[in-house]
């Protein structure tokens, strides 16, 4: 998660989330934060995260999701931001199995 200002008490929260990328049992979803000040209107992007989710079914068991469908360029962009992290997140994952074994 990226903190970049603090929400003043008294501040409303406003969160936008978007699924950015699907994988076959899993979802990216992109998450913003703004606070708006009720008396002057005034909106400021407070945090951001990216969450990663396993669909499971009845039993836990991972299931599989519907493919995301792309109708826009910024959710192509989305989309290809989504799958270069997941596939930075998988990297990291394998080296550090590999440290561990050594």
């Amino acid at each position: 998660m990226d903190f970049r200002e603090p929400i003043m008490v008294g501040e409303l929260v406003i969160m936008k989330a978007s699924v950015n990328w699907v994988g076959r049992t899993s979802m990216e979803v992109g998450v913003r934060v703004e606070s708006e000040n009720i008396l002057t209107g005034v909106r400021r992007h407070t945090n951001s995260c990216y969450t990663t989710f396993v669909a499971l079914d009845a039993s836990g068991t991972p299931t599989e999701v519907p493919a995301l469908v792309c109708q826009t360029a910024e959710e192509r962009r989305r989309n290809g931001a989504g799958a270069e992290r997941r596939r930075l997140r998988l990297a990291e994952r394998d080296a550090e199995r590999m440290r561990q074994r050594q």
